[in-house]
């Protein structure tokens, strides 16, 4: 897979109580008080709350977050869970690596959350760089950074739909299961595609349901592209990258069946403006934002027409458009 941080996501100031209640402040959703060992998955400070549990904490903390990614399909959930693990770690003066901190936050989401996540995210975050796209393999949880080239005319945009989304409620958890069901029929023992050899996929595909073979279709072929997509970086070739981002975003259009109208609307607006590279969903697909690659001398002209376009056909909605500086992960 590959990842890039940018310089938004969520900040959170606290500090350390003498017992273990928690006292949560948030910008969007208002206060919430809790003890170590309590967890509401239907409450926002779920996130808090999980971590708590996981942690096993015996101090708690006062604290505030705040941030622009919060429900807008930028990794944020996970930006979310990391930032309360670091912080009660911190506060219960218990040590993680950077290792930990990625599993932990698999931990928080797949199995107190219920969602049906990655590693791609915690490992995005923990190991990001303003500098570099990351090439991360998500079976062996290792990422490489592809440092990027002095040369390079690029910038990133970001496209907010102006609909959130929330992933346990989407179609996300059935996408999963459906690559899980597929990789079991394709070989014995298989518990993911990761587990299943391409050929074996190509001999055996037409034995599959239609719509287990498109998941399994898109996974293999989206696998082929993060490696042409990693070499199109190293060689500074962004055309190739652009056209690789826009046959993503139709394989999960086709192929995953997890864009949302507005989604698709906007990404074939980004993607035929003049200076943008190439576009594709950032996310599960249900709501939330696309993520394009651009001229960097043409973004913010981009940028204006894109959001005068949409917001034309969209009044009603708190779409924004704007060109992404890149940043480093967890701090």
């Amino acid at each position: 897979m590959l990842g890039r941080t940018i310089s938004l996501g969520t900040t959170l100031d606290y500090e350390p109580l003498s017992a273990n209640k928690i006292h949560i402040m948030s910008d969007q959703f208002g206060e919430a008080n809790f003890r170590s060992g309590e967890l509401n998955k239907d409450h926002w400070a779920r996130y808090a709350q999980a971590a708590a549990c996981l942690l096993h904490v015996t101090r708690g903390m006062k604290a505030h977050v705040s941030g622009s990614l919060i429900g807008s399909g930028l990794s944020s959930s996970a930006s979310v869970g990391l930032a309360f693990l670091k912080a009660l770690a911190d506060v219960n003066t218990i040590e993680l690596s950077d290792e930990q901190l990625v599993q932990l936050e698999f931990e928080l989401e797949h199995d107190l959350l219920g969602l049906q996540i990655g590693l791609l995210d915690p490992l995005t975050i923990v190991n990001g760089r303003r500098d570099a796209l990351l090439f991360m393999d998500t079976v062996t949880a290792s990422s490489t950074p592809i440092l990027d080239s002095a040369s390079s005319d690029s910038a990133w945009i970001i496209g907010y739909s102006g609909i959130s989304r929330e992933l346990t409620k989407s179609g996300f958890n059935v996408r999963v299961e459906e690559c899980r069901r597929a990789a079991t029929l394709l070989k014995d023992g298989a518990q993911i595609l990761s587990d299943v050899p391409r050929a074996v996929f190509e001999e055996e595909k037409m034995n599959l349901p239609e719509n287990l073979r498109k998941r399994a279709e898109h996974f293999f072929t989206e696998t082929e592209r993060v490696q042409q997509g990693a070499q199109a970086w190293k060689e500074s070739n962004l055309e190739w990258f652009g056209q690789l981002m826009n046959q993503s975003c139709q394989s999960s259009i086709k192929n995953y069946e997890s864009g949302s109208e507005i989604l698709l609307e906007l990404h074939e607006l980004m993607s035929n403006t003049n200076g943008i590279y190439g576009s594709r969903f950032s996310g599960g697909g249900y709501g939330g934002c696309i993520v394009a690659l651009a001229k960097s001398e043409l973004a913010e002209t981009a940028c204006a027409e894109i959001a005068k376009k949409f917001s034309a056909r969209h009044p009603a909605l708190p779409t924004t458009v704007f060109v992404a500086e890149t940043g480093d992960g967890l701090q």
